[in-house]
């Protein structure tokens, strides 16, 4: 179901039900990309289930096909993808429009640089403010060519090589989608590409690639964080690849019951992978009551089933090491902060300047609308508190074309006197195209 471009949250008395992955939850949008990508180079025909259905992960299908990956449709988040098998990507014949995704952009480059082809790359405003320097340099050491602006966005054109060459690269700031830009690099060039990650990030892509017995080596560095190590030109097999429920999505309807009296809700088959729970061990440092029913394995990667029952919050502080495991999550964090007792600080989020929107401004100016207490020191965000009282409300917002924003203030609604008018809300089918609906079939009754 497609999300309106207006939504209106109104305050809630209490949340009750169980939310299903893939039937409530969206498969983890992370993952689908990678899914997508390493299976286009398999030998045989991967069969995913789980896949993310919003528009992000469609433009990284939709990409992949334009080389002549044949991708085949079977229902909801099914598809089976015909791997190329040794063979190479083919030349485009149109410039590749990738809306606002970022991680289909970065994750390209890679996927392009070590084929001889040349394509043009272009997205919605929101993406073409984004910086692709931090793509642009290490692609240009395994020999890729870049035509740019000089801001060096979208749009641009790779020229990919036909004599690829392995490199060592140092990562010069923690971003789990450049890693993976360069492994996806890696994949299809003669010899060793290796990545020193001295902080470490989302390992997603390193994960799938162990599971699909790509050999990629992984050792800890001396000096801090680790190292990857990956034979290229290696053929793998094609194995089913079952997604897991988005815990970034997740997080929205764990803090909606955490901050909304007397709800009790359930969260089945949500990716429980360490660098992607910390937002869940967060609301349960506040103060949130959270309960892990059952954990397992899936492809690879850790799913957990989860229950959250409210509780009254307490503030946290955050430090800047936190911020890798929590880019995604620090909209929905600031809602809860934002119901907490006392003030609540979050250092390190320089990044969030450079997501979907700049989304430390968005939080700032958007809470501040809504009536929190809010203060901002260079990379720092404050929140004071309501100590679990009603905001006012009453406002219209807007949430910069930015599918966190738009979905953690909607949520911020909940306690609000008064209902909250997001506008622009459609910008949420990116990731989550029945978000609101989900909300909707939960058993909630609305605040007198």
């Amino acid at each position: 179901m497609a999300i309106k471009n207006t939504l209106i949250s109104y305050r809630q008395s209490h949340l009750r039900g169980k939310l299903i992955a893939h039937h409530d939850i969206p498969g983890d949008k992370s993952i689908s990309h990678r899914a997508l990508y390493l299976s286009a180079f398999a030998d045989g025909i991967t069969q995913i289930e789980g896949l993310n259905t919003g528009e992000d992960v469609e433009h990284t299908q939709l990409a992949l096909e334009s080389f002549g990956v044949k991708i085949e449709n079977h229902g909801e988040g099914k598809k089976l993808v015909h791997g190329l098998a040794g063979k190479a990507l083919m030349q485009p014949k149109n410039p590749l429009y990738l809306g606002n995704s970022g991680t289909t952009a970065r994750l390209l480059g890679g996927v392009i640089t070590p084929f001889p082809i040349s394509v043009t790359l272009y997205g919605d405003a929101s993406l073409s403010q984004r910086p692709m320097r931090r793509m642009i340099l290490p692609l240009k050491e395994i020999g890729a060519k870049f035509e740019a602006n000089l801001n060096e966005t979208l749009p641009l054109t790779i020229h990919g090589t036909k004599s690829p060459v392995g490199t060592h690269y140092i990562m010069p700031i923690p971003s789990a989608q450049i890693k993976s830009s360069l492994l996806l690099a890696g994949l299809n060039i003669q010899g060793m590409t290796s990545i020193h990650e001295p902080v470490k990030t989302r390992d997603h892509t390193e994960r799938m690639m162990e599971y699909l017995g790509i050999p990629l080596r992984i050792t800890d560095h001396e000096g801090g964080g680790k190292i990857l190590s990956l034979t290229g030109k290696c053929r793998f097999e094609a194995k089913r690849i079952s997604v897991p429920a988005d815990p970034s999505s997740a997080a929205f309807f764990a803090v909606a019951a955490a901050i909304t009296p007397q709800s009790d809700i359930t969260i089945e088959g949500v990716n429980w992978n360490p660098y992607r729970r910390r937002v869940f061990e967060i609301l349960e440092m506040m103060g949130a009551k959270l309960t892990v029913l059952k954990h397992a394995h899936l492809c690879g990667e850790e799913i957990a089933d989860i229950q959250i029952e409210s509780n009254t919050l307490n503030s946290i502080t955050l430090e800047a090491h936190e911020a890798p495991a929590l880019i995604d999550e620090y909209p929905a964090l600031a809602v809860a902060a934002a119901a907490a007792r006392g003030t609540s600080v979050f250092r390190g989020l320089r990044e969030l300047r450079y997501k979907e929107s700049n989304r430390l401004e968005g939080i700032f100016h958007n809470l501040t609308t809504c009536g929190i207490e809010v203060r901002t020191d260079d990379d720092t965000l404050i929140i004071k508190g309501t100590s679990g009282l009603p905001i006012f409300g009453g406002v219209t917002i807007n949430v910069f074309k930015d599918h966190r924003i738009a979905m953690a203030l909607y949520i911020l609604g909940m306690i609000a006197r008064n209902p909250i008018i997001i506008q622009g809300a459609d910008c949420i089918s990116s990731s989550f195209p029945n978000f609101s609906s989900v909300f909707e079939n939960l058993s909630f009754m609305r605040a007198a």
